[in-house]
């Protein structure tokens, strides 16, 4: 049987102001992609799904069960990777990753079997035994996938596990992801919007506090139709233009400037876009002109 992950109608309120609003979706096996601007309510929803925190409203339920109910058995189903978590860098990734098992409770011979298990992989079995100071950024948040892994987890939540990466490094992590996620939910946040384009099964948006898209890649880039446009100009009426779509990307050309738009109503003289449609066009619609996705 298929586990899910149903949120409903979940809410966050801090005093008058309201982080998370009424927020409902349903997770299956597979990885879902989570954008939005800073500030748009996606720390907030992982704290609550990894039970960091109490909301003010609504339930998540693992398999019809409400999480509050399960207490820490929902805790040990799930793997967390903060964006800003601190690496020891005096430890090996193998005594990285016993300390990590020592922390969720797991038996010894649990602990020294899985971290073989789990850092191979994420391909640092050769590495296991060199400090964690020595490694490569991609090597760290490898490091970091795999603790989250320790205990085998049904649930990995993962917040921005590429920043900072090289593109090799970017794709390697992805294409770890994409493994772990053959069986078991993935919820992967990021500002790479590249990251989730080739290995989401589905992408939501939040902005303000609100859930304002969610469904398959494709069917988001269907939705655009008529609402991607590129204008050609001068540099001086590129400018103007921008100043009425603060979110449209202005390119250089051989023969001039253009600036990509996308907008519910395309302005006049801009010429509407039917191929290459990409997951960025859909957050510059859905996110308007906040420029920061992740």
């Amino acid at each position: 049987m298929e586990n899910i992950l149903e949120l409903k109608q979940v809410t966050k309120r801090y005093g008058n102001f309201t982080a998370l609003d009424n927020v409902s979706f349903t997770l299956h096996p597979g990885v879902t992609g989570l954008l939005g601007a800073n500030g748009a309510g996606k720390s907030t929803l992982m704290k609550l799904m990894t039970d960091h925190m109490k909301r003010t409203g609504g339930e998540i339920l693992w398999n019809g069960t409400d999480i509050l109910k399960m207490g820490a058995k929902w805790r040990a189903l799930v793997g967390y990777t903060p964006q800003l978590q601190g690496l020891y860098d005096d430890f090996s990734a193998r005594r990285f990753l016993y300390y990590m098992g020592t922390l969720k409770g797991m038996p010894h011979r649990e602990i020294k079997a899985q971290t073989a298990e789990m850092l191979a992989a994420v391909n640092l079995t050769d590495a296991a035994h060199k400090r964690i100071g020595t490694f490569s950024g991609g090597m760290r948040q490898r490091v970091l996938l795999a603790s989250a892994m320790l205990g085998k987890p049904q649930v990995l939540i993962l917040d921005e596990p590429t920043a900072g990466l090289d593109p090799g490094e970017r794709i390697r992590i992805r294409n770890d992801i994409a493994e772990l996620a053959r069986d078991r939910i993935v919820l992967l946040a990021t500002h790479v919007v590249s990251d989730i384009a080739c290995i989401a099964k589905q992408v939501m948006v939040l902005r303000g506090g609100k859930l304002i898209a969610f469904d398959t890649p494709s069917a988001l880039l269907a939705a655009t139709e008529g609402k991607i446009g590129e204008f050609f100009g001068t540099y001086d009426e590129i400018r103007q233009l921008q100043a009425q779509y603060p979110s449209g990307e202005i390119a250089q050309r051989r023969d001039g400037f253009v600036l990509r738009i996308a907008a519910d109503t395309l302005p006049e003289g801009c010429e509407p876009v039917k191929d290459a449609v990409t997951l960025e066009d859909v957050c510059r619609l859905y996110l308007k002109g906040e420029r920061e996705y992740g």
